[in-house]
């Protein structure tokens, strides 16, 4: 809809204070950069950059000037003469980056761009988005199913399930409040835990949980899970150890909750000696308790 590829049945979307309803796709002032880079193979670098400024009528000096600049600012400029075939899939996408910044739009749409990088090129390249962004101060739309990518790179949060919004916010009010179940079981790595209501107090041992009417289903992230009992408020709860996953300067912790099927993960310092199907006690916050009712899928708070 932003794009102008889909109709609008209500509402308006301005882009820059302008009125785009009825605007199509060409005359919006936006640039595109997609998953597959969508390069000209047969082009250039420079080539590929400067193609939809000269369909424009863009003077030479300006492309000249334009094609400058987005090369200094995503450091491509060794590789102007270069084809897309010769590149890195990290420097294909700086170039097709490039093309949308010599645009100079009123507003970026990004598709997905670093789904089809590896692990570590996608974390590099993150962060060179950021810092555009910063730099350029343009509106960025940017679309993703990566909540890692979600959490780091906005400013401002649409969690969407189904067509529908389901929340909206900066990422730390999302994370630290998440308005459903879905944005909770989303939002966050490793996800948050969801408990049912009846599983959380028969694995209790010693109190009665507090919750807001309605509660049935208790979310619970991984740090909110000790295995050491905190000064503040909290919940003993029995638990039985499958899985010790360590990764690094911490772990993650897989427990059975009060012998019942449901798993929880715990993210503990270090690297821990559990030995497998050992009892433990787990110690929940009660401040970082999220309530939630499975009914309506919403907080009940």
């Amino acid at each position: 809809m932003i794009a102008g590829l889909e109709t609008i049945s209500e509402g308006q979307v301005e882009i820059a204070g302008r009125n785009v309803n009825k605007a199509e796709p060409a005359d919006r002032d936006i640039a595109m950069v997609f998953q597959n880079y969508a390069l000209y193979p047969h082009m250039t670098v420079r080539g590929n950059l400067e193609y939809g400024l000269k369909n424009r009528g863009t003077e030479r000096a300006e492309i000249n000037r334009r094609v400058a600049e987005a090369a200094e600012i995503l450091e491509i400029g060794p590789m102007l003469d270069r084809k897309p075939r010769e590149l890195s899939g990290g420097q294909r996408q700086r170039v097709a980056m490039g093309r949308a910044i010599v645009r100079e739009p009123a507003a970026f749409l990004f598709d997905e761009p670093l789904s089809n990088l590896d692990a570590k090129l996608r974390v590099q390249m993150r962060v060179e988005i950021r810092r555009l962004q910063r730099r350029l101060k343009t509106t960025s739309i940017y679309v993703t199913h990566d909540q890692l990518e979600a959490m780091t790179l906005a400013d401002r949060l649409v969690v969407m399930n189904g067509g529908l919004v389901e929340q909206v916010g900066t990422p730390v009010a999302v994370y630290d409040r998440p308005a459903s179940l879905f944005v909770a079981s989303f939002i966050g790595s490793p996800p948050m835990n969801l408990v049912p209501i009846d599983v959380l107090r028969a694995a209790d041992s010693e109190s009665a949980l507090a919750l807001p009417a309605g509660t049935d289903m208790v979310g619970l992230r991984p740090d909110a899970l000790l295995v050491t009992k905190p000064v503040e408020p909290s919940v003993r709860l029995n638990a039985t150890v499958e899985l010790l996953e360590p990764i690094g300067g911490e772990s993650h912790l897989h427990v059975r909750l009060g012998g019942s099927q449901q798993t929880v993960v715990l993210t503990v310092p270090g690297r821990p000696d559990f030995a497998e199907n050992a009892n433990i006690d787990v110690f929940a916050r009660v401040g970082a308790m999220h309530p939630f009712n499975s009914d309506t899928g919403k907080r009940t708070d």
